[in-house]
């Protein structure tokens, strides 16, 4: 995975062996030599594996996994592990759902009254796990890495990210309605992310109304001025139509401008890099179906529907980590039509970028002989990412 393996293999190994909260007892069965905390399992251990998968979408290892960092963040603020233990079932339950019927409430030993408090608490601390799980690769390495990914299915080079907005449906108010109605004509918040070759996520930001624009979510974003100051080197993210070319996103030549085999052939590679985001979308609503409508927001207090966005991004990357299969066979996103670009709100010095990705162009796909296996590869790789969402 993408996101700094010291960071999961420090927190992995904090938990499982227990110096969150002192050390395990020893047992001969398989559960205990994986380092699974003793409370944990004896909760998990009263459903078998297909239940526990059909309630939270999510493996046993996974849960425990999840149910021992909740409980090593709380313990200051909530003495009784059970719980916190119920509000972590409780909140994972909405998120593969979408509801919290209190037959589950009570399952869990949650009074259904405190369902609402659970989620909000249970959300925020997993939202607030984001700067560990989710993680932009920053280093020389850690780029080339990433790079050669996208190269070794595309045959471009130098990208380290794909470059999307998660809409996800909402009911604004009457008086706020044309700022959350998007270009597939909903009404939604939107969540800029950019993934890599295996559908991990590395970058997350704030929420928008739906309505916003794509380019001007991407100016104001926190990895965007990363990229204009070079923190992350000559790179490029794979982005769309609706976002201004040249400034480290590599979007699409225009229609009117192909004019060769190459720039053709490019393209090709383009769209298809870049409907890897229908791909993660998609399975992030097929595990969280909570994502598929938030219910009753406001623009001036967005807050509570960002941070169970930001917890599901988190839970996806752990997700995997742990090669949590999904529910179902995820649908994937459709794609909003691309909005007008327009020059932007700063200058902009770096046009020479343009000149590197026409060199660029003529380079990599200049040859026609490797356009048959690229595409091949590319979708190989999708079919993995939606195998093991």
């Amino acid at each position: 995975m993408s996101f700094a393996g010291a960071v999961w293999l420090a927190v992995q190994e904090n938990l499982y062996r227990g110096t969150c909260r002192g050390p395990a007892r020893k047992s001969s069965d398989s559960s205990d030599s994986d380092g699974i905390g003793e409370e944990s399992r004896g909760c998990l251990n009263s459903f078998d594996d297909y239940f526990l998968s059909q309630c939270f979408h999510l493996s046993r290892q996974c849960l425990t996994f999840l149910l021992d960092y909740v409980k090593s963040r709380l313990k200051q603020d909530v003495n009784d592990a059970a719980s916190t233990e119920a509000m972590t079932l409780a909140t994972l339950y909405f998120y593969a759902h979408g509801f919290l019927p209190s037959k589950i409430t009570d399952m869990v030993g949650l009074e259904h009254t405190s369902a609402n408090e659970a989620v909000n608490i249970i959300s925020k601390v997993l939202a607030d796990m984001a700067p560990n799980f989710i993680t932009f690769p920053v280093g020389y390495n850690d780029r080339m890495g990433v790079a050669q990914g996208f190269k070794n299915i595309s045959g471009i080079p130098n990208v380290v990210g794909v470059l999307g907005c998660l809409h996800i449906k909402v009911n604004p108010p009457p008086a706020e309605e044309s700022l959350f109605l998007n270009t597939l004509g909903y009404h939604s918040v939107m969540v800029q992310v950019i993934s890599d070759v295996d559908g991990n996520l590395l970058s997350i930001e704030k929420c928008s109304p739906g309505g916003a624009l794509e380019q001007a979510v991407w100016e104001r974003s926190n990895i965007c001025q990363e990229f204009s100051s070079f923190q992350h080197g000559q790179t490029w993210v794979v982005g769309g139509r609706g976002l201004p070319p040249g400034r480290h996103v590599l979007t699409p030549v225009e229609h009117s401008q192909v004019k060769s085999s190459a720039t053709r052939r490019f393209n090709t590679a383009h769209s298809q890099v870049l409907t890897s985001t229908q791909h993660v979308f998609g399975s992030l609503k097929t595990r969280f179906q909570c994502l598929r409508d938030l219910g009753i927001v406001q623009a001036n207090a967005l807050e509570p529907v960002a941070r169970i966005i930001t917890a599901c991004c988190v839970l996806h990357n752990i997700s995997k980590k742990f090669s949590v299969p999904l529910p179902r066979e995820p649908i994937l996103e459709p794609v909003h039509p691309a909005q007008e670009v327009g020059k932007g709100g700063e200058e902009y010095p770096f046009r020479y970028m343009e000149k590197t990705m026409e060199d660029m162009i003529e380079i990599c796909f200049g040859n026609a002989g490797d356009e048959v296996e690229q595409e091949k590869n590319i979708k190989d790789k999708h079919k993995q990412n939606g195998a093991h969402s």
